[in-house]
């Protein structure tokens, strides 16, 4: 199947204090979808863990915002894979109002990770063969370049990673990572602000017991973000861009 789509009605547990979606629920909603559309491919963690010692990890996301849905409101919800290379697969996904307005876009870079050796592996033939890259719409902008390094910490904030922080690749959840980014934009932004868009890279992976870091530095029209692990070792990096 080239794409799927789905109709999701925004559930109370998922909106903030201005009855929005939350940003890691928006996150959470997208990575159910591109699980949704591996299952139907036959590619899901749990038959590529079972058969081939491999999984999904997600490499990088980038997220558009027009608007965020509000409370009991129903969204359309689509998901396709745009492009692949040696080692990715590059998936958009777009959600669509009632009236049939675009209101979020992302792109998101999947790469598969050897659970043995813990390290992205290249994608085999076999996969390429059985996963279509849907080409009847104009793809979502392909998410690239470097994001900047923070050089003067202005927030920081501390974190122990949790049993239920951890999924079925035996680590954190990327949907966690979003969730402890977005503790380190200040208060008032989060109070008053709209954000653009999210642009995360996800380096390295963290498990049960670590101790997790989290900072961010303003820059013009939004903030640099970076969450580090007790050792130092850098986890993601990440931009918000508001107004």
């Amino acid at each position: 199947m080239d794409f799927i789509t789905e109709n999701y009605r925004i559930r109370i547990t998922e909106v903030d204090a201005h009855s929005q979606l939350t940003i890691p629920a928006l996150n959470g909603l997208l990575q159910e979808m591109a699980w949704r559309h591996s299952v139907v491919e036959k590619v899901s963690v749990h038959e590529l863990s079972a058969q081939h010692n491999i999984s999904w990890v997600l490499s990088r996301l980038k997220i558009w915002i027009d608007r965020l849905p509000n409370y009991d409101e129903t969204v359309t919800v689509k998901t396709y894979v745009q492009g692949v290379d040696k080692y990715f697969y590059h998936r958009d996904f777009t959600v669509i109002d009632a009236n049939g307005i675009e209101i979020i876009r992302a792109n998101s870079v999947w790469g598969l990770m050897d659970i043995i050796k813990r390290r992205i592996t290249s994608i085999p033939q076999w996969m390429l063969d059985v996963t279509p890259i849907y080409s009847d719409e104009k793809p979502v902008e392909r998410v690239s370049g470097k994001i900047l390094k923070i050089d003067n910490i202005e927030i920081e904030k501390h974190f122990d990673t949790r049993w239920h922080d951890i999924d079925s690749n035996q680590h954190v959840n990327n949907t966690k990572y979003v969730e402890w980014l977005m503790e380190s934009v200040p208060t008032e932004i989060l109070n008053n602000g709209k954000l653009n868009s999210i642009d995360m890279i996800f380096k390295n992976e963290s498990i049960l017991g670590d101790t997790i870091t989290t900072q961010s530095q303003a820059i013009d029209k939004g903030f640099i973000h970076r969450i580090l692990k007790q050792n130092g070792q850098e986890l993601v990096t990440g931009l918000t861009v508001w107004e």
